[in-house]
C-alpha cells in the first residue's frame, strides 16, 4: 500500500525524512489510563469525568480541554438537539425535546433586542409558557466597539485577572453588602468568587456569563 515508487522516495528524500515500517502507532509509549483519569478528575472535578471523557482526552487532548472550558461557562448541553445546536434559532421559532426520561421542554424564542454601545442584547424567550429575559454579549459588536473599560475607584469592581465570566450572582438594582460574592471568574482552570468592594445598589453590571475578560476590566458598578 501507499504511495507508488519512485514517487513515494522522492517525497521522502525531498523532506529529509526517513520511512516508517509498520504503523507508527506501535512505536509509542503505553499511554497510562490510570494517572490520566486522575489528573482530569483533579482539575475538572471526579463527577464530571468518565471513562469516555478520558479515551476522549487521550485522542484528542486540545479538542477535550476546549469543550470542558466551554461546559464550565454554558453548562451541560448534550440534551439540545444536534441541529439546534449548530444552528441558533431565530425569533418565533420554537421547538421541544426531551430533557430527561419523562420531562419534556417547550422552548419558544420570542425576541432579541438590538445590541447597546457595549455588545450588550437581551433575548427574551419561554420554556414551558414561563418567560424569561436573559442578557448576552454579542461578541461581534462589543469587540468591534472595543469597549471594555477599566475599574476605578472603591465603587467599581474589577476582574482580577485575565479570564472568563462563569456566574453572575447579582443584577443592576441589587442591595449588596462589602464583600458579598458579585460573580465568578474562571482562570488558569480555577474558579474566583469576586467580592462586593463597597456596600450600596448595583448600579451597573458591564459583563454577561461567557465573557472574556482581562486584567482590572470594570464587572460592576456599586453606588
Amino acid at each position: 500500500g501507499g504511495f507508488p515508487e519512485p514517487l513515494r522516495s522522492k517525497v521522502l528524500e525531498s523532506r529529509g525524512i526517513e520511512a516508517v515500517d509498520g504503523r507508527p502507532g506501535a512505536t509509542l509509549p503505553d499511554y497510562n489510563f490510570e494517572e490520566a483519569e486522575k489528573l482530569l478528575k483533579e482539575k475538572f472535578g471526579a463527577k464530571f469525568i468518565d471513562d469516555k471523557d478520558v479515551l476522549s482526552h487521550a485522542l484528542y487532548p486540545n479538542v477535550f480541554t476546549e469543550w470542558k472550558e466551554f461546559e464550565s461557562i454554558y453548562g451541560e448541553v448534550s440534551k439540545l438537539p444536534t441541529d439546534l445546536f449548530l444552528s441558533p434559532m431565530k425569533e418565533n421559532d420554537e421547538v421541544e425535546f426531551e430533557l430527561n426520561p419523562g420531562t419534556r421542554v417547550i422552548i419558544k424564542l420570542i425576541s432579541i433586542t438590538p445590541p447597546r454601545d457595549d455588545g450588550q442584547r437581551t433575548v427574551t424567550f419561554e420554556i414551558n409558557g414561563e418567560r424569561w429575559l436573559m442578557p448576552v454579549t454579542d461578541i461581534s459588536v462589543a469587540l468591534d466597539a472595543n469597549v471594555r473599560r477599566k475599574a476605578s475607584g472603591p465603587n467599581e469592581v474589577g476582574s482580577p485577572m485575565p479570564g472568563v465570566i462563569v456566574n453572575l450572582k447579582v443584577k443592576e438594582g441589587d442591595t449588596v453588602t462589602e464583600g458579598e460574592p458579585l460573580a465568578t471568574l474562571s482562570a488558569m482552570k480555577m474558579e474566583t468568587v469576586i467580592p462586593a468592594s463597597a456596600s450600596g445598589v448595583v448600579k451597573h453590571v458591564a459583563v454577561n456569563i461567557g465573557d472574556k475578560v482581562d486584567g482590572d476590566d470594570l464587572l460592576v458598578e456599586i453606588e
